[in-house]
């Protein structure tokens, strides 16, 4: 359950007490772009790790906290934010740009990502980001 608790605030980053999202996925880009895996295949990868450990972690650890969604909750900003970051290999600037657009969507939230929140639990919880990171992938692809 700690070990749980730990990865869902993704190492405590979710107890920062202003902009812990936003905090989480600003570690999130700087922990992907320190870490150079050339192979797509191993970045993909990682990226199908963050995601299980992710949900598991929410999963178990929700019942911890009083809130539906709660805030500390941070390891989404994680898996959403590395969906883009998993393209780009070398560009500090794309990094940058990836950051500024997940966060303007996931904090937003048009469209069907508003809509993705109604999904219980988990679900809800990861949907929302998981569908940032893909239009804010797209968004980058475009651009490589």
């Amino acid at each position: 359950m700690r070990l749980a608790k730990l990865i869902a605030t993704f190492f405590y980053l979710g107890k920062v007490p202003i902009l812990p999202g936003t905090v989480a996925s600003f570690a999130t880009l700087i922990i992907w772009h320190f870490i150079s895996l050339d192979s797509f295949l191993i970045r993909f990868v990682v990226l199908l790790l963050i995601i299980l450990c992710g949900f598991i972690s929410i999963k178990v650890s929700l019942p911890l906290f009083q809130e539906k969604d709660p805030q500390e909750i941070v390891v989404d900003e994680v898996v959403g934010m590395s969906i883009p970051l998993l393209f780009i290999l070398d560009s500090f600037f794309l990094s940058i740009l990836s950051f500024i657009l997940f966060r303007i969507l996931d904090i937003f939230k048009p469209s069907i990502v508003y809509y993705s929140q109604s999904l219980n639990a988990e679900y809800g919880i990861l949907m929302d980001d998981i569908l940032s990171g893909i239009i804010t992938a797209l968004i980058i692809i475009n651009y490589l």
